[in-house]
């Protein structure tokens, strides 16, 4: 199972930045308006590794990170750790605390079944990732790993020294300590090795960190594993209390004709009038339409998720983004990706957002989340979910820690 180790993170230097001006939210969370606001706050925030602009893009993001090492900017730790990263926030009036680790993982193929895949990656978008990672030798975020541990055995690891507390927009307080007692290490590794780790967020990331082990292997032909073997993860418990899963519901630019509609959801399901206001249904099968500044209450035909199980062998019923997928494709005859890429299509989390986009006339859908133990029962079962069907909340922040490659060395990579 998952080889999991310690390694010398590098870190801002908390003396000489503003730390919360110099994190961000991952690159592929934020529109190309905030990317250009994050380039602007400070000189030294982490998108001008992480994004930048501009042909030479790839190359002033090597050039910078070994600028802001020769400054001081950027700091290694001077010994092996594992990261104990807690955030707290609060949504509809609730507070959660959710807690992780950051540690070094080995890359190992999908087929093997050590790391499981709940989404399809698109290669155009691997492909920008690893320009980044060729030419940095670095990464400068983690991606989020689930795996169980039902007696929170992990969580019990006490931090040792907290490194750093940020608060940003949205009253988050991310809190990161540094665990570097090699005991705990051995405790918290030898459990991870135990079990498979499932991925919530970061396909993209992870399969281009696949490509480029690949190529450095080609190169180098290492007698033994290497730091490009391995990829910064944040590893979190299914069973953390603070472990939150949003729905992903659609907005969608396009107006279908009202006959058609109507007719496709009839032959779905039961349609009925709601309420502007109304709540999301409880009931299996049920989300909230809204057209032409009305809203429907739907219910899928139970036969109807029967059928569609049959056919994809996913479940069916526990899946609204597939429901939705569905229907776009029978309504405009293209592929929720194809109105995506043509402006017509977006995803929020966010109730408010789709009623006020409802109130201006979109068609749009307000959907049920999907449980983290779905994402866990397609990944063992080799399949994939449809597209933007999970929203872990929050995401974690870039720059809290950035790994930086050293073909020559091993872990934990000095």
């Amino acid at each position: 199972m998952p080889e999991v180790r310690p390694f010398y993170g590098w870190r801002y230097h908390p003396e000489r930045v503003d730390l919360s001006r110099v994190v961000a939210p991952p690159y592929d969370v934020v529109t190309p308006e905030e990317a250009q606001e994050y380039l602007r706050r400070d000189p030294y925030n982490i998108f001008h590794l992480e994004l930048g602009g501009g042909p030479e893009r790839y190359r002033q993001a090597a050039r910078s990170l070994q600028r802001w090492i020769e400054e001081g900017i950027l700091i290694r730790e001077d010994f092996p750790s594992i990261y104990l990263y807690r955030l707290h926030f609060s949504v509809a009036g609730k507070e959660y605390t959710r807690t992780g680790f950051i540690a070094l993982v080995r890359l190992s193929p999908f087929t093997e079944g050590k790391i499981l895949p709940h989404e399809k990656t698109f290669p155009r978008v691997t492909e920008d990732r690893l320009e980044l990672l060729r030419a940095t030798s670095a990464q400068f975020s983690q991606i989020f790993v689930l795996y169980r541990d039902p007696e929170l055995f992990t969580l019990q690891a006490r931090p040792e020294e907290k490194i750093l507390e940020i608060q940003t927009q949205g009253e988050q307080r991310h809190e990161l300590y540094r665990l570097r007692d090699p005991e705990v290490h051995r405790a918290l590794c030898s459990f991870w090795q135990e079990r498979p780790f499932y991925i919530a967020d970061g396909h993209h990331r992870y399969t281009t960190a696949l490509r480029y082990a690949q190529e450095m292997e080609s190169r180098l032909r290492p007698e033994g594993p290497r730091c490009f073997h391995y990829m910064m993860m944040y590893l979190c418990p299914f069973e953390d209390p603070g472990l939150l899963v949003l729905p992903t519901h659609r907005i969608l630019r396009r107006v279908p004709e009202e006959s058609r509609l109507r007719k496709i959801l009839t032959e779905l399901g039961e349609v009925k009038e709601a309420s502007l206001t109304e709540s999301l249904p409880s009931e299996e099968g049920a989300f909230l339409l809204f057209f032409q500044r009305r809203a429907y209450k739907v219910r899928l035909h139970r036969e109807v998720l029967e059928r569609w199980q049959r056919e994809s062998g996913l479940p069916e019923s526990r899946l609204p983004a597939s429901w939705c997928a569905r229907i776009v494709l029978r309504l405009f005859g293209e592929t929720e990706k194809d109105l995506k890429e043509k402006g017509l299509l977006t995803y929020t989390p966010w109730p408010e957002e789709v009623r006020h986009e409802a109130d201006k006339g979109a068609l749009a859908f307000l959907l049920p989340p999907t449980p983290a133990k779905v994402l866990e029962e397609v990944a063992r079962s080799g399949k994939v979910m449809p597209h933007k069907s999970t929203y872990f909340y929050p995401k974690l922040l870039t720059g809290l820690v950035i790994f930086r490659i050293n073909p020559e060395a091993s872990p934990p990579c000095p």
